[in-house]
């Protein structure tokens, strides 16, 4: 089911909460609290016209709670770990659920649960380039522009730290210490690369040092919090350096290259990895023992590897979107840079693991923009890869199912503005149990301006228990499948959720969870997947919700199906992902129908009190 919010004065940055129970939304002028359970209006804030309609950020604070682990600490909750026993205030800030809203000079907080209270931030000198809660609900991290200085915020002291010279204002340049929050920043004064590492209350100074690099690029915290990768400019060669909490080099990884070197760093989710993606087209995998590299996946043109499948989305007129499985070898389409490109269009740009165990990676190389790659870290090989008629936008997995990906996808450059907004319109989900992926119309009419897709945090559900992996079956992390429960009151047992919009309004979906028999047993596709029951998801129904409570809600099931699996017809062309026209049964492409240390002058700390009012 889908519920789609439609408002005539427009929607704008939506954020569905870190928890997934609430979704935030600016309706001029007033924030919109909704639940995500029942899908009514919680709470509405009323907000100054002005404000609303300078708005450029909305946060919500860090979701702290301990029901969720994390394969770092081998089942214990990090979360948890990282609160217990280091401050009172730690604990008492991480229990609230606050929502920011920011233009470019005032930030405004506001408490979920405590309508009486409010803060408002000017920010003064310096402006806002980019505005976060810190390590939990009490604290505001805000970075001016031209990266002059960055502010931390108490809003249980009124008081603020100013440290100087950040050297990015993203996730890249600066991150907290898992299990202690320890702050770490990436600065750059003169000619040097600094990092400075905090203390995780009063952000007093704990280490400084100085980095060898030529252009450091970013730091990233393990997930144990026992290192801290960086990595030099690409223009440097190739080279990653991996420190110790306390600021000790434990290892520098470096190798001849041609051309440029690094250009993403992701740690795998239990931390057993660094990974490494470069401009050639490579991905590393160094050891977290020693930092060696340990595995090397290449993402080649050409494809001819036994059990790894090949899906290529095809569309049938008018605009029916689906995929269709292509016989190996397969030859991925490329694109090449030129001269005038103010960004170069090959590497790897994007590493996502899957969540929890790590066992999937979804990669894109920059000169194959419609291609995603889904690796296996268990068979040491791809998984699948899938083909789009479009350049990959965005690639995410859900939070807490191990096997499901979400895709979207640019629309094209050409063509009328009915045909981009029908392009932007479609969402696409992989799963390792599903037969094929699955290309979703989203019910939304006239699209404007950047379309955006997220999930919207579910606990695993109850009636799936991971089975040991064995040697005999491909699957990456096989499920055992039971009676499913029918309590949509208890967080285990809720359906995903996806989120869909743009700026004038969003939809929400719910990914339907339909059993084909009762304690049916067998084989999904050709993957040799063993289950007790399939587990197909798919949005199989769509329902309209006006903003206003009194409005009627109208089924748009009739009008809204995904594209059908059939086969479109002999008599009509199909356009595939692989870049060919074919038939509907077969085309010369193989493309079938579908079926199935140093001093510390390298920052500048200070604190005041003043400029924050805090009402309750």
């Amino acid at each position: 089911m889908i519920a789609n919010f439609l408002d005539s004065k427009g929607s704008h940055f939506t954020q569905p909460s870190p928890n997934g129970s609430l979704i935030a939304s600016v309706v001029h002028p007033r924030l919109v609290l909704r639940s995500t359970s029942t899908l009514q209006v919680k709470r509405i804030i009323p907000l100054d016209p002005d404000f609303a309609s300078r708005i450029s950020f909305v946060k919500w604070s860090p979701y702290l709670n301990n029901s969720f682990t994390s394969p770092a600490w081998h089942g214990i909750p990090v979360i948890g770990k990282r609160r217990s026993g280091i401050d009172k205030s730690e604990e008492e800030g991480g229990g609230r659920q606050r929502v920011l809203l920011a233009d470019d000079q005032s930030i405004q907080v506001y408490d979920v649960e405590d309508e009486k209270w409010t803060a408002t931030i000017k920010q003064g000198f310096g402006g806002i380039r980019h505005v976060q809660f810190g390590r939990n609900a009490d604290e505001v991290v805000v970075f001016s522009e031209f990266q002059l200085k960055v502010t931390v915020w108490s809003l249980t002291s009124s008081k603020l730290i100013e440290i100087l010279n950040p050297k990015f204002p993203t996730r890249a340049g600066y991150g907290y210490r898992p299990c202690t929050a320890h702050f770490a920043l990436l600065t750059r004064s003169s000619t040097h690369d600094v990092i400075s590492v905090h203390q995780h209350t009063s952000y007093k100074l704990a280490s400084s040092f100085t980095l060898p690099t030529l252009d450091a690029q970013g730091l990233k915290w393990s997930p144990c919090g026992r290192w801290i990768a960086v990595w030099d400019s690409a223009a440097s060669g190739y080279k990653v350096l991996v420190y110790t909490a306390d600021g000790h080099l434990y290892r520098t990884y470096e190798k001849p290259c041609e051309g440029l070197g690094v250009k993403s760093v992701e740690w795998s989710p239990g931390g057993d990895f660094l990974t490494i993606g470069s401009y050639d087209g490579r991905l590393a995998f160094l050891s977290n023992y020693t930092f060696s590299p340990v595995i090397e996946m290449n993402h080649t043109r050409t494809i001819k590897l036994p059990g790894v499948t090949v899906w290529s989305e095809c569309t049938n007129p008018p605009h029916d979107r689906y995929y269709a499985q292509a016989q190996q070898p397969t030859t991925l389409p490329i694109i090449s840079s030129g001269p005038s490109d103010t960004q170069s269009k090959f590497g790897i740009s994007t590493i996502a693991f899957n969540n929890p165990d790590g066992t999937l990676i979804a990669t894109r190389n920059d000169c194959m923009p419609t291609t995603v790659w889904i690796w296996s870290l268990k068979l040491l090989r791809p998984y699948a890869v899938l083909v789009q008629l479009n350049p990959i936008r965005s690639i995410s997995w859900h939070p807490t199912i191990p096997d499901l990906l979400m895709i979207q996808c640019a629309p094209s450059s050409d063509g009328s503005p009915a045909e981009l907004s029908k392009q932007q319109g479609v969402i696409y989900l992989w799963s390792a149990a599903w037969a094929q992926p699955r290309a979703v119309t989203v019910p939304m009419e006239r699209l404007s301006g950047n379309t955006w897709a997220r999930w919207i945090l579910t606990a695993p559900p109850s009636n799936i228990v991971s089975t040991p992996f064995s040697a005999s079956v491909t699957s990456p992390g096989p499920f055992v499948v039971g009676k499913p429960s029918r309590s949509p009151n208890k967080m285990e047992d809720r359906k995903p959720m996806v989120m869909f919009g743009d700026k004038d309004g969003f939809v929400v979906g719910y990914v339907q969870d339909e059993l084909e028999s009762e304690g049916a047993e067998g084989s999904v596709g050709a993957i040799g997947l063993e289950y007790q029951q399939k587990r197909p998801w798919d949005p199989v129904d769509w329902e309209y919700f006006a903003q206003t409570d009194k409005s009627p809600k109208r089924s748009l099931s009739s009008a809204s199906q995904a594209p059908s699996h059939s086969n479109p017809g002999s008599s009509k062309s199909l356009r595939g992902g692989l870049g060919s026209v074919i038939n509907s049964s077969s085309g010369p492409n193989g493309l079938s129908s579908p079926g199935a240390k140093d001093g510390d002058d390298g920052f500048d700390c200070r604190s005041w009190g003043q400029n924050v009012r805090v009402h309750s």
